[in-house]
């Protein structure tokens, strides 16, 4: 049996939408949980960096998609050998779904066993790290109104939510961030807004940049996801590359796996040289 250590954070997540004590107990009292860490303590940090030299196989994450996040940088930072089980106990559980597709926390503990040592190189945007996606622009000003209904308590204050959707909507045919790729600012574009995906097999970045000039635009776009009609007339662009340098006069808006941040108007996108290491099945 493999042993873990579970760094749990009882206030996130599933935790804070059903019986906390009641999931809390299932996890610790599983088998291969050896020690139950939590999340909010002053040594988390240096727990997770000694974890390998305290004999555990493995660090279990239980808390939402932030807790997820957070544990993964101070991992990161410190170069932790001891590999990562994130579970889904999130709202969206997005790198666990694309780590392990819809295996459920008890079915993930009680196979920890067959498991290997996966790395993998996490984004970085700037100096903070990401693990699935990050969006930069006008799809952080949707995502941050999504986010005020979704966190309201009750009816979201119509005044505040109004005003983000129409910076939204502002945002989305205002092409304020230039940018360009792999280091060639010969060849300078720009977008209203840059969405970027990580493909945990590949060394390099997935990106869809948008450039929308007026309502037809957006229809088009619609009609080029449909039937894979593509029109070099179109504003729109997308495909693959190591490196993303965007420039804005503003500070940029960005959703990194889901969590709203500001970054300077000079940001430089890329992956990690440095991996992240996760624990995953054999195929």
């Amino acid at each position: 049996m493999a042993k873990l250590a579970l760094v749990i954070n009882r206030t996130s997540g599933r935790f804070v939408r059903g019986d906390t004590d009641a999931l809390a107990e299932e996890l610790t009292a599983h088998p291969a949980i050896d020690a139950v860490w939590e999340f909010g303590e002053d040594d988390i940090e240096a727990r997770i960096r000694d974890a390998d030299t305290q004999g555990f196989d493995g660090i279990a994450i239980a808390g939402g998609d932030g807790t997820i996040q957070a544990v993964a940088c101070m991992a990161h930072r410190n170069g932790a050998k001891c590999p990562l089980l994130p579970l889904p106990l999130g709202t969206a559980n997005m790198l666990v779904h694309r780590l392990y597709g819809h295996r459920s926390a008890s079915e993930m503990l009680d196979t920890v066993g067959d498991t290997r040592v996966k790395p993998f190189r996490p984004g970085l945007a700037g100096e903070e790290i990401f693990l699935v996606a990050a969006a930069l622009g006008f799809p952080s000003t949707v995502a941050r109104a999504r986010e005020m209904v979704r966190e309201a308590d009750g009816v979201p204050p119509l005044p505040s939510l109004s005003r983000r959707i129409a910076a939204a909507a502002r945002h989305a045919f205002k092409p304020r961030i230039r940018y360009w790729l792999d280091g060639d600012d010969r060849d300078r574009k720009r977008a209203s807004g840059i969405y970027v995906d990580l493909d945990g097999e590949a060394g390099d970045m997935a990106y869809v940049a948008v450039h929308w000039r007026n309502i037809g635009d957006v229809a088009w776009a619609g009609l080029t996801l449909l039937t894979d009609i593509h029109d070099g007339e179109r504003p729109g662009v997308s495909g693959r590359t190591a490196c993303i340098e965007a420039r804005s006069r503003k500070p940029l808006a960005l959703m990194l796996d889901g969590e709203p941040v500001f970054m300077p108007g000079n940001l430089t996108i890329t992956r990690s040289d440095t991996p992240i290491r996760f624990l995953n099945w054999t195929e």
